[in-house]
């Protein structure tokens, strides 16, 4: 599974970054966030246990958590349940009118027969892509009515 959402912000990248870059911040602004805890603190992040739901379904995982704001990245390993192994990374790019956050999600999910099914319509399709969505249109709505 390899999923890409973007947005565009009208707001500088420099302003956008560090809100993004505070999990524990989200679920003030997130409403599909229930929490974002700090399990462990690393270099620059940590070991996060990160809560959502999707329609109604609880949504749970932990990742190792790693900001780069010399390069304008999030990072994101996950650990576990399900979603063992997935990748994910957060890029902040200027642009003239303020900023395009990407998301990418790259996951392979070794089960025999149905792994790439349940990887990509199921995790990929139903539960990340709405998600990572939901959460650009919040990031975007959060930063342009300051």
């Amino acid at each position: 599974m390899h999923t890409t959402k973007e947005i565009e912000i009208a707001a500088p990248r420099e302003a956008v970054f560090p809100v993004a870059a505070d999990l524990a911040g989200w679920p003030a602004f997130l409403p599909h966030y229930r929490y974002n805890r700090f399990l462990a603190p690393l270099p620059d992040g940590g070991i996060v246990k990160m809560a959502a739901v999707r329609s109604g379904i609880p949504l749970t995982w932990i990742s190792v958590y790693r900001a780069d704001p010399l390069a304008f990245q999030l990072h994101f390993a996950h650990l576990k349940p399900a979603t063992r192994g997935m990748v994910v990374r957060w890029d902040f790019h200027p642009i003239p009118t303020g900023v395009r956050v990407v998301i990418t999600h790259d996951f392979q999910l070794a089960w025999p027969v149905i792994g790439s099914f349940v990887a990509d319509r199921i995790i990929g399709s139903f539960l990340v892509d709405h998600v990572a969505g939901l959460t650009l249109q919040c990031l975007k709505q959060r930063m342009e009515q300051r």
